[in-house]
């Protein structure tokens, strides 16, 4: 186990050793807000229990509700989609006693105890099975969106003896792009579904926001479903799309290129929503195995450097929110928690350290990276304020080739405070503190292994 670096004294000269990267603040440039970047996919287990407790303290903002239904954790098939609270299609739809809200209800319970609120994927989870049961097209798109109207009425309006409860986002079914595994129909038959149920819903509850469709790839239908949405004037809220990738700049890149997409028909007003990401070298073989080992325990040091810089590109882009798919303790996909005892691993912190930057300090601010001298691009930051003008800088330091390079050292220039905090996450520190002292111009130097990431907050 290597003992890496923390260089941070007071009166440190500069000169003493080169910085390949110069990082400052400047907090009298305020950007915009910091955005909902750390919400994640599928609720945590037990309020009680070590999952839930860590989501209240990352200040987790929303959990969506899909593939919920793949977890006994949760209910299994008991659960959360529309064939689960619903059963019996031919059935009236009108008649309370025809819905299932049992487990359902107690998911959704458990993501307000944890102060995280439901962003709720009306529709099926994926059925990779060879054999589809619940993902082909409803036999009445009209009646398919009466029974939606009663599950949001159960949840915000009290029928059904449900709750009068604040769940703000519900979003029409997910990748209907994706061959058969989640929508068995043809794209003009999902545009028509797709149709009718967004416009009952809307008219219906004017006040919710209403979108979707949770694309496999935002441009797969690039040429059909927003050109026919726009012609349509259908009332589009949200556009929902998924992205999963090992290099954390396409998330940027496909931020802008949806944001100009939507805007280019009309929809300037609606949000992006980038609402499933995580590490994914490939889907099949070698690379697959990897990505998974990645996400658990084996390398979770890069894990942690990815999300944190994923959502650092994520902030610095046009995208409204993004969610983490997911954190299933069994799902395979999930780097924040372990498995077994559903304790926080290092790909757990980013999104903590995110929470404390939502809560704390709302508004970003101007933070610059020069590089001194060497071509050097495995670097993030971003910096903001809090309301009564304390700082906060989260950086990361990731590359997909794991930074074999070298270990990369910082100049951070920050405004002069009374206190300054350090927490840092690498291959052998999680989420440790440091004392971090600084020079009298402001100045420090900070060392990053290959794979981290650094949350200092300065009063």
């Amino acid at each position: 186990m290597r003992k890496n670096v923390f260089l941070c004294s007071l009166g440190l000269a500069l000169s003493a050793m080169s910085a390949d990267w110069s990082i400052s603040v400047d907090p009298s440039v305020e950007i915009g807000a910091i955005k909902p970047i750390n919400a994640v996919n599928c609720g945590p287990t037990n309020p009680r229990g070590a999952q839930g407790k860590a989501f209240k303290a990352a200040n987790i903002p929303y959990a969506r509700t899909h593939d919920m239904n793949h977890s006994w954790s949760y209910g299994g098939p008991y659960a959360l989609d529309v064939s689960a609270i619903f059963p019996n299609f031919d059935a009236d739809e009108t008649d309370s006693k025809n819905y299932d809200f049992t487990l359902t209800d107690r998911a959704i319970e458990w993501m307000f105890a944890a102060d995280t609120k439901p962003f709720f994927r009306l529709g099926q989870s994926i059925e990779p099975w060879g054999k589809t049961y619940h993902v082909n097209p409803p036999k009445d798109y009209a009646k398919w969106a009466r029974i939606c109207e009663h599950i949001i009425a159960h949840y915000t309006e009290g029928w059904a003896d449900g709750k009068k409860l604040d769940i703000k986002y519900w979003e029409i079914w997910n990748e209907p792009d994706l061959d058969k595994k989640t929508w068995t129909g043809t794209k003009e038959e999902f545009f028509e579904f797709f149709k009718v149920a967004i416009k009952h819903l809307k008219q219906r509850f004017p006040n919710l926001k209403i979108g979707g469709p949770a694309m496999a790839h935002p441009f797969r239908w690039k040429d059909f479903f927003i050109p026919a949405c726009a012609k349509e004037k259908l009332p589009l809220d949200f556009y929902s799309w998924h992205r999963y990738c090992s290099d954390v700049r396409e998330s940027s890149r496909y931020g802008r290129e949806v944001r100009e997409y939507l805007n280019k028909y009309g929809y300037e007003k609606t949000e992006s929503i980038y609402n499933e990401w995580n590490y994914v070298k490939g889907w099949s073989g070698g690379d697959w195995r990897y990505s998974r080992q990645v996400e658990s325990s084996v390398f979770n040091q890069k894990a942690a450097a990815f999300a944190a810089a994923t959502m650092i590109e994520c902030q610095n882009s046009p995208i409204d929110m993004a969610m983490y798919y997911d954190v299933r303790t069994y799902g395979g996909m999930n780097m924040l928690f372990e498995s077994v005892t559903h304790q926080p691993m290092r790909g757990y912190y980013p999104f903590y350290a995110w929470g404390r930057m939502l809560k704390d300090y709302p508004s970003q601010i101007k933070c610059t990276l020069t590089p001194n001298g060497k071509k050097v691009e495995d670097v993030f930051a971003v910096a903001a304020r809090s309301r009564d003008g304390k700082l906060a800088l989260y950086i990361s330091r990731y590359t997909d080739d794991n930074n074999i390079r070298h270990d990369v050292t910082l100049s951070l220039k920050l405004p002069q405070g009374k206190r300054y905090r350090c927490h840092l996450t690498d291959d052998w520190r999680i989420y440790t503190e440091f004392p971090l002292e600084v020079s009298e111009d402001g100045t420090a130097k900070l060392v990053l292994v290959p794979a981290s990431f650094a949350f200092i907050e300065v009063e």
